[in-house]
């Protein structure tokens, strides 16, 4: 499974074959992935390479991090969607620790003491005098209903 002579990073190798078992179904949203430990053994590569790989996939928001628990695969949430003003911006960021708290639901405040890490906000900016809205990125479809400007 895992190629030392491909060229591809271990710990890309390893997120690859989590994603591919993610979407076969073998982990399913709610499931606990194995320890790191078990990780490693399964792919024969160190925790650090497990670690990185998690790290991936995190950041791709496919799985969660709990610390002293372990990963937990990420189902893929309903959005709703939003229409953004015209002539407003919209900027992508990861959330301050003020937002992660603000925008969690009373579960993940619960179980992750916020939003889940690796989900970004979109900041949406109206334009003077209009006040921003911090929406979170996993759960909001931007909408973009503008006309094109005339020539």
């Amino acid at each position: 499974m895992i190629d030392y002579s491909s060229g591809v990073p271990l710990n890309r190798q390893v997120a690859n074959a989590i994603r591919a078992d993610i979407a076969s179904g073998r982990y399913r949203p709610g499931a606990w992935l194995p320890s790191e430990a078990q990780l490693a053994q399964m792919y024969g590569v160190g925790r650090d390479t497990v670690r990185d790989a998690l790290a991936l996939l995190r950041a791709e928001g496919r799985i969660t991090t709990v610390r002293k628990r372990g990963s937990l695969v990420v189902g893929e949430p309903s959005r709703e969607p939003y229409e953004v003003p015209a002539g407003a911006r919209v900027v992508t960021r990861m959330p301050t620790p003020d937002e992660r708290r603000d925008l969690a639901t009373p579960e993940e405040l619960r179980e992750f003491g916020g939003v889940p890490e690796g989900v970004p906000v979109f900041e949406v900016i109206p334009g003077p005098r209009k006040h921003r809205r911090v929406l979170r990125g996993d759960r909001v479809e931007l909408v973009f209903n503008h006309a094109a400007p005339e020539e």
